[in-house]
């Protein structure tokens, strides 16, 4: 965990050097986004989880560090850092190659390489391969949108009511003993998020979600004894700098 709130902190440190991003695609800049930082319940009990990411380079070049994880009852359940170089393919999609490091449920590098963009409807779509120390290819998908619910009477670009519905797919081409992960379509979690935005810098949310082991790798936890789904409730803040 240490090691994960050192990263955390040397991303923003890094993104905070340089000014934020401009028009110019050659001026170096920054953009930091507190995702998701909330605190509620869960059916397995109370729930912590981050997302953070930074991102620092030219319009064409740019460098984007990730960390996120979730702890259930004061205990790390899933902790990961990513490092990769981004580079826009066209106008809206981009192509990241790099690294990871998962920390639980035991510590595991993996080579990276993917697309993340907009989709026609305004689908922001991130789909990542990975290639773990073990040689075992495992995949990622994530779509959500934003739906403006309602903005303030008095000033088109002021406070603003949104909702985001997300989805997140895993799956493994591969068994993994260590991560009691077996081949096939491994989990998933479906989320809706009720946020109120009064500016990019301060937008406390509520979100609910269910998440779910899948396939072999629900039959395997099931076979020790464990829960293969869990639905929470959490409320937090969101913030963009």
């Amino acid at each position: 965990m240490r090691a994960i709130l050192l990263g955390a902190v040397a991303g923003s440190f890094l993104a905070a050097a340089t000014p934020a991003l401009a028009h110019n695609h050659d001026a170096i800049g920054y953009v930091v986004r507190l995702n998701n930082f909330d605190y509620g319940g869960s059916s397995l009990g109370d729930r912590f989880s981050w997302d953070l990411d930074a991102r620092v380079g030219t319009y064409d070049h740019r460098l984007l560090f990730r960390t996120e994880g979730e702890q259930i009852r004061g205990q790390t359940d899933k902790a990961e850092i990513q490092l990769f170089y981004n580079r826009p393919i066209s106008e809206f999609w981009d192509v990241n190659v790099g690294w990871r490091r998962d920390f639980f449920r035991t510590n595991r590098n993996y080579g990276a390489f993917g697309f993340s963009g907009i989709a026609p409807y305004f689908i922001e779509v991130e789909a990542t391969a990975y290639v773990s120390e073990e040689g075992v290819l495992s995949g990622r998908l994530e779509l959500a949108t934003e739906l403006l619910i309602a903005r303030s009477v008095f000033n088109d670009t002021g406070p603003g009511l949104y909702l985001k519905p997300a989805i997140e797919l895993n799956a493994s081409a591969g068994n993994d003993r260590e991560l009691e992960v077996r081949r096939g379509v491994t989990d998933m979690e479906l989320s809706l998020q009720l946020r109120y935005e009064f500016t990019p810098q301060i937008a406390p949310y509520v979100q609910v979600g269910w998440e779910r082991q899948l396939g072999e790798t629900a039959n395997l936890a099931r076979a020790n004894g464990e829960r293969v789904a869990n639905s929470y409730a959490v409320i937090g803040i969101r913030s963009l700098f």
